[in-house]
């Protein structure tokens, strides 16, 4: 049992070895299979050593260097160790240093017996990788090495073959020494018309390979391990659709054509065979065509091309439009059928055909107005250019014409609308856009009357005008018809337009039925029909040729645009017009509140501003006279609605304010000297722009400047006559004397001219000289009056020196500023450099207002003191109060009347113009400060009854208490041929009106008695009280202080009526009197 058991044993260890012996080397196998590339080439061989023969390998890979385990040289198997050029060992191997040819590097050394035989045949293992053979040769000194390649047996290959086809090509990407495996590629070429039906691919053996289907021409198999044939069949193809998707159209670089194109059908151009446009064929041509009827084939870039344009003289066929239905035919293509559509942006594309044809629709409409003509006027529009557009000098069409493209069946929205210019979307065919003028039948216009008028719609600007010279009176109607390049075609609604004979009346025509009524009863005439009216008529009772606008009349248009002019009247000489028989009258009644906007109104018309009413010019010319009566109101250039001031109005003529007018928010300038009356060329004048007499109120801002000078001197601006010009809370007056600017040597006009007036108000007055060449400048304010206004800025013109001109005055004559604030200076004299007032002149029509802010004032801070006045006894002679003023802040100073103060009286409140001086009273005297002082102070004299009657007349001796020649029984009368008795309330020469204080004491023989006139003076400044010629107040200043001191002198002193000598005393101390003396004449009945 024992030896039984061994014996198992042994057969099964026995099969553990064999077992061993058989996997070994298949694990070997497998592992030598998985292993890494050796390397493949030895860098560098070098030799070395003296008692050896030593060789060292260098190897770009390190890795590989690095796992080598065994060396075999010649069969011999080398053991690994270090090697050195001095060691004696052999049969070594090992890894180390060596020096080569241009540096170190790592090398597999090997150390061989001297003698041994070369070429060395070296086999290196290494762990991981495959073994590699190295084979070493020597040549005298020079040793090589080179890497020996394991031999591999040959790979079998096989050939592929493409069998002949009919109507087509069959190619394979390769046809011999195809390995097993290998991808083979079919490019299958079908004839034109032709296209595959079948292919197979056939092993020698009879099997049949798989294909793969890379496209409709392209196929690919995979070789299997024998030689095979491809063989493929063709048929007649049915033809090709184009996917209308990828054709394209668009213009060229120019626009001047139409290019189709198309995407994913190469070569499709070139298959062309014909074109039909809307199912006419068209002709094919060498080159892009430029008409209708024609197309190119451009085969290099895969295109068909069309006209866009028409540049043919008498063309036949249209180009393309939208709507138009293409239809391309092509060799072993479906016909391809697609409709132009250019939508409403002007896009164009190619759309499937629906059989509707273009789906826009074109419409146009026109809106504004056409002015209307007078027959025989010639003008109307002055155009240049054609249909296809132009430019006008002379629009009296203001008329737009407006386009709108949508789909057919929809209404234009307000959004669609655009204007058919050449800016808009819609291209039209200027050539075939046409204006219709008709009668208008419907309102009385016979169908046989022609307008003479011929219309133009100018596409470049969107107007339409009218041209030729009206014929037959009557209404018409206007409209257009237009034409886009696409055919689509449209006509607009009608636009009246009227003819008038010109003999029409403005009393006729304005009336309400041919006003415009608007919300709140108001109206406007929008347009004045005709435009031109000569003829009055009259709807005033009692009156020719006089009309009273409509109190609901707000606005009154001569047309819509600035600078095409209405025109009211005709041209009158200006002498007659001067002379005040003007013709017409032009009536703004109570109620009336009128915008006259771009109107001439002509010198036959004078325009009166009736109570209550109100005018306002805007854009207008007045070549006549404006009358503004007590509580009417007049505005210019002034916009109330935005509260702003405009330019465009000018008076030619003259505006006169009357008692109680109002002047509110008015920049008023004239152009009398420069701008022709009408057609006359009659008139040059230095006469006010605007004159004001009586009280007048200024309201707002008020700018006047007169025109600058003709033949005399320049324009005066503002004229105030006895009376009081008013200027409300913060009120602006300021007034411009006209230039000299336009002749050389014209004199500047006067700002402000007061004749016995006053202009007062918490407001502020400007008044500044006009500005000249070479002449003398202009003056601030002239005249005689006082200035009481708040504020006060009087400039006199800048003069140049090269002609010795002089400069302008800031007062000129008797004119007193008592304002706090003041700026009064006289112009300068220059050496023909930059004017230094030049800042403070308006320039009128271009500014719309003058510069505020450069008219500033200074407080005046100096004040005046007056001493109490002695009463006196009346003698029967002249009675002279004697008037002590002096500096306020030092009394030492006696201050000199006419220059630092002036002096007004006021007679006893129980005292009656007429009735003399009926009894003694007490008088008030008012002192008001000018020049550099400032305030007024108040004080009273009393003249005490004559006890004495010695020297009383009788009734016999009188000559009448009101014209001198009653003989009255009052002891106490005068003899008196003046007709008033009260103090005199006039300036300068309006002292001694109304007749002088005649007599000398008992006998009235009407005599000029002491009365003084003081050549042109101020004799007395009383501006309140009633009126008197007998009493006159003499000793005021005048332009020459020399001359007012010295006739102030010569006025005696009244005192005690019973001490004679101190009369000649007292007329000796005035000789040399410090103090100002003032006369006050007052005679006993």
């Amino acid at each position: 049992m024992k030896k039984t058991w061994k014996k198992i044993t042994s057969l099964f260890l026995s099969l553990l070895l064999m077992l061993s012996m058989v996997v070994t080397p298949v694990m070997a196998a497998e592992a030598k299979d998985a292993a890494k590339d050796a390397p493949s080439e030895v860098k560098e061989c070098v030799h070395n050593g003296f008692w050896t023969d030593n060789i060292n390998l260098r190897f770009e890979d390190t890795a590989w260097l690095n796992a080598v385990n065994s060396v075999t040289v010649n069969g011999t198997a080398y053991t690994k160790g270090t090697i050195n050029s001095f060691s004696s060992d052999t049969n070594v191997w090992g890894i180390g240093t060596a020096a080569g040819a241009y540096d170190s590097f790592k090398a597999l050394q090997i150390a061989s017996p001297s003698g041994i035989t070369y070429p060395l045949t070296m086999s290196i293992t290494a762990d991981g990788y495959k073994d590699l053979t190295v084979k070493v040769e020597k040549n005298g000194y020079d040793y090589t090495a080179s890497v020996v390649a394991n031999k591999q047996p040959a790979e079998k290959t096989y050939t592929a073959e493409a069998e002949a086809s009919a109507h087509g090509v069959v190619a394979l990407s390769a046809v011999k020494d195809l390995k097993e495996g290998t991808t083979v590629t079919v490019t299958l070429t079908p004839d034109d018309g032709y296209e595959l039906d079948t292919i197979r691919v056939t092993g020698e053996n009879g099997t049949a390979v798989a294909l793969e289907k890379e496209s409709e021409t392209v196929y690919t198999f995979t070789m299997p391990a024998e030689n095979v044939s491809v063989k493929a069949a063709f048929k007649e193809a049915a033809p090709k659709k184009i996917e209308l998707s990828g054709v394209k159209i668009a213009t060229d670089y120019f626009g001047n054509a139409w290019e189709v194109s198309f995407k994913n059908a190469g070569g499709y151009a070139a298959a062309v065979t014909g074109v039909k446009v809307n199912g006419t064929d068209w002709e094919q041509t060498a080159y892009s065509p430029s008409a209708g009827g024609k197309y190119y084939v451009n085969t290099s870039d895969n295109k068909l091309v069309f006209a866009a344009k028409d540049y043919s003289t008498t063309p036949v066929i249209p180009v393309l439009k939208s709507g138009d239905v293409i239809t391309v035919s092509a060799k072993g293509y479906e016909d391809l059928t697609m409709k132009l559509v250019i939508d409403t942006d002007g896009k164009a594309s190619l759309t499937e055909d629906d059989g509707q044809g273009d789906p826009y629709q074109l419409f146009v409409k026109i809106k504004g107005t056409f002015d209307s003509a007078i027959t025989g006027q010639k003008n109307y529009d002055t155009v240049s250019g054609a249909s296809t557009g132009g430019a006008n000098s002379n629009k009296n069409s203001d008329v737009t014409v407006y386009g709108a493209l949508v789909k057919k069946g929809e209404e234009p929205k307000a959004s669609d609308w655009e204007e058919l210019d050449n800016l808009s979307k819609i291209n039209l065919n200027g050539k075939k856009c046409s204006v219709s003028i008709i009668p208008d039948t419907a309102n009385g216009t016979s169908a046989d009357c022609d307008s003479g008028m011929q219309g133009v719609y100018m596409t470049i600007s969107s107007g339409v005008t009218l041209s030729g010279i009206p014929k037959d009176a009557g209404n018409y109607l206007v409209s257009v018809s237009i034409e886009d390049m696409q055919g689509r075609t449209a006509v607009s609604n009608t636009l009246p337009f009227h003819v008038y004979t010109g003999e029409e009346t403005l009393a006729e025509e304005l009336v309400t039925e041919n006003l415009k009524h608007y919300a709140g009863g108001k109206y406007a005439w929008n347009i004045m029909e005709p435009w031109a009216i000569k003829n009055f008529g009259s709807n005033v009772e009692g009156e020719k040729e006089s009309v009273r606008v409509p109190k609901e009349l707000a606005a009154w248009f001569g047309s819509k645009s600035s600078g095409l002019y209405g025109y009211l009247g005709y041209d009158l000489a200006w002498k007659e017009v001067e002379k005040g028989t003007i013709p017409q009258t032009l009536y703004i009644p109570d109620g009336c509140d009128l915008t006259l906007t771009n109107m001439k109104v002509l010198s036959s018309v004078r325009i009166v501003v009736e109570k209550g009413g109100k005018l306002t010019l805007n854009d207008s010319v007045v070549q006549g006279m404006i009358d503004v009566k007590a509580g009417g109101t007049f505005s210019m250039n002034y916009d109330a609605f935005n509260e702003e001031f405009t330019t465009g109005a000018s008076i030619c003529g003259q505006l006169r304010l009357e008692d109680g007018a109002v002047l509110e928010n008015a920049a008023i300038y004239s152009h009398a000297n420069y701008l022709a009356n009408g057609n006359l060329t009659d008139r040059t004048t230095s006469e006010p722009v605007v004159t004001a007499t009586g009280n007048v109120t200024i309201k707002g801002n008020v700018y006047i400047a007169g025109d600058d000078a003709g033949s005399e001197i320049g324009q005066t601006a503002l004229r105030v006559s006895n009376g009081t010009l008013h200027l409300e809370d913060d009120a602006q007056l300021v007034a411009y004397g006209g230039s000299g600017k336009t002749l050389l040597y014209t004199d500047g006009g006067t700002a402000i001219e007061l004749d016995d007036a006053v202009i007062e108000g918490n407001g502020q007055v400007t008044a500044i000289g006009g500005d000249v060449l070479w002449g003398n400048g202009g003056n601030a304010v002239s005249g005689n009056g006082v200035i009481t206004a708040n504020a006060a800025f009087l400039q006199g013109a800048t003069a140049s020196s090269s002609r010795h001109a002089a400069p302008g005055q800031a007062i000129d004559g008797t004119v007193y500023v008592t304002g706090p604030n003041r700026h009064m200076a006289n112009g300068t004299v220059i050496d023909n450099g930059d004017d230094p007032l030049a800042s403070l002149y308006w320039k009128t029509g271009i500014d719309a207002e003058a510069p505020l802010d450069q008219f500033v004032t200074e407080k005046v801070t100096k004040g005046i003191s007056v001493a109490d006045i002695e009463n006196q006894t009346y003698t029967g002679k002249e009675l002279t109060p004697v008037v002590k003023v002096t500096d306020k802040d030092d009394e030492t100073k006696v201050l000199e009347e006419g220059k630092d103060y002036f002096i007004r009286y006021e007679a006893p409140a129980e005292r009656a113009a007429g009735n003399g001086f009926s009894a003694a009273g007490t008088y008030d005297v008012t002192v008001t400060g000018i020049g550099d002082y400032y305030g007024t102070v108040a004080k009273t004299f009393t003249i005490e009854p004559k006890q004495d009657d010695s020297n009383n007349n009788g009734s016999d001796k009188n000559n009448g208490s009101d014209n001198g020649n009653n003989n009255g029984s009052n002891d106490n009368t005068l003899d008196n041929n003046g007709t008033d008795s009260g103090l005199n309330n006039s300036f300068g020469n309006n002292a001694n009106s109304n007749g002088a204080n005649a007599g000398s004491g008992d006998h009235g023989t009407g005599s000029s008695g002491n009365n003084v006139s003081n050549n042109g003076s101020n004799a007395g400044m009383i501006t309140s009280g009633t009126t008197n010629a007998d009493q006159t107040v003499n000793g005021t200043q005048t332009s020459d202080a020399a001359t007012n001191t010295a006739a102030a002198s010569a006025v005696p002193k009244t005192a005690d009526s019973n001490g004679m000598i101190l009369w000649f005393v007292m007329i000796a101390l005035a000789g040399g009197a410090w103090t100002t003396i003032v006369c006050a004449n007052r005679r006993r009945q």
